[in-house]
């Protein structure tokens, strides 16, 4: 297999001109012991020293953790969120394109590159790395924005991003509005909002139930808002009842799936008033008592009702007291 080939994404998102040629380029060449020079993510003007190394399956999860701050949610990624890069890598053995890492002490600190991990813990391949001491907290934080670029965050790891920064704002004596969140990320207010209420206000656990978290788009996260306010206490049992395995079918696309869990989640009996027990019912005659009030309604096709009928009838109820 050719080695220029890359089984993943591009280093997020530098292009910048290192030495003669470019970080990316360097990156996709890279060899165990190699260094290269790239400037440093939150200072162009300052120079950061990487080091290529090589961590073997067994020791990636001992020996490498992903950034705190970093906004794609870890317990979220699946076969599913990787399945891009996961069948390149798990062919070539590692990771073509090396993930950077912060290099604190005998630990690696992932700051670009945990989806490159987690395909690589799931291919039961290697992971290649280039680690630095040189990055700062700064740096770290700057990745961990730009490290997105090719496959976005979901609706919900947004949200939750957005809430760190209303929280910093508030630390800071402002009122950690929409707006002045959406000033420092740089996208709409209502982006902003639907992005906190869909954190806020969906459980884990429900965005586990779609394929990936990106599924549950702004759209979808509204329905579910609305059904979870609605009926509170069905929407949990539906969520309490839940079988993947109901759902689960190889024709079907992820994306039909989640419509379908979507559907399956939204989607309520009508309130018990609204039903009624069949106590009779044949050609002619139909009797039902309601669930919630007891009363009973009684239809007979006018075919059969004779005037005799009509008056035994009328004998009985007038009885009634």
């Amino acid at each position: 297999m050719a080695r220029k080939r890359k089984n993943d994404t591009r280093i997020d998102p530098f292009s910048t001109p290192v030495e003669s040629s470019s970080l990316d380029d360097l990156l996709g060449q890279a060899s165990v012991g190699q260094e290269v020079t790239m400037p440093a993510p939150s200072d162009p003007n300052r120079q950061i020293k990487l080091i290529c190394e090589v961590i073997s399956f067994n020791d990636i999860e001992a020996k490498t953790t992903v950034f705190g701050k970093n906004r794609r949610e870890q317990s979220l990624l699946n076969k599913k969120s990787v399945a891009d890069i996961l069948p390149a890598i798990k062919s070539d053995g590692k990771n073509m394109h090396p993930a950077l890492c912060w290099k604190n002490g005998s630990s690696l600190v992932v700051l670009s590159g945990s989806r490159r991990r987690k395909a690589c813990l799931l291919a039961k391949a290697d992971y290649v790395v280039f680690s630095s001491e040189d990055f700062t907290e700064e740096d770290a934080k700057a990745l961990a924005v730009s490290s997105d670029q090719y496959i976005a965050p979901s609706l919900w790891e947004l949200g939750k991003a957005y809430v760190q920064t209303r929280n910093k704002l508030q630390e800071s004596g402002k009122k950690g509005s929409y707006r002045e969140i959406a000033a420092i990320e740089g996208v709409s207010h209502t982006a902003i909002a639907d992005a906190i209420k869909a954190f806020e206000q969906i459980d884990r656990q429900v965005v586990l139930m779609y394929p990936t978290p990106n599924h549950l788009g702004r759209e979808v996260a509204k329905k579910l808002i609305v059904a979870m306010k609605e009926r509170p206490e069905a929407f949990a049992q539906k969520v309490a009842e839940y079988s993947a395995d109901v759902l689960e079918n190889e024709d079907m696309s992820d994306e039909k799936r989640a419509i379908a869990i979507t559907k399956y989640l939204t989607t309520f009996e009508l309130e018990a008033s609204n039903r009624n027990e069949c106590l009779l019912e044949n050609k002619f005659v139909k009797v039902q008592r309601s669930v919630n009030s007891g009363a009973v309604t009684v239809k007979i096709d006018d075919k059969v009702l004779t005037d005799k009928r009509l008056e035994q009838l009328q004998k009985l109820l007038s009885s009634f007291n």
